[in-house]
């Protein structure tokens, strides 16, 4: 293989990786937030600063059908 041929490999290797990674990136979703003492969500906390913080991390409840999307019988 001549350097050129490996420079085209390393290079659409980079690609690859990037996009793929981009990707699974813009399709996570966090679904657990922290629900303080008070009984207030606090949204920027991570689970371990809400554990520390004496919260409960509980998971998000799924989104409610939209009345005006549903199709209509």
């Amino acid at each position: 293989m001549t350097s050129t041929t490996l420079l085209r490999i390393a290079l659409v290797s980079a690609t690859l990786v990037t996009a793929s990674s981009m990707a699974l990136a813009a399709g996570t979703r966090q679904n657990h937030h922290c629900k303080a003492a008070d009984g207030t969500m606090d949204m920027a906390k991570n689970k371990k600063a809400c554990l520390a913080a004496k919260g409960t991390w509980v998971k998000d409840a799924p989104p409610a059908a939209d009345a005006a999307s549903a199709p209509k019988k």
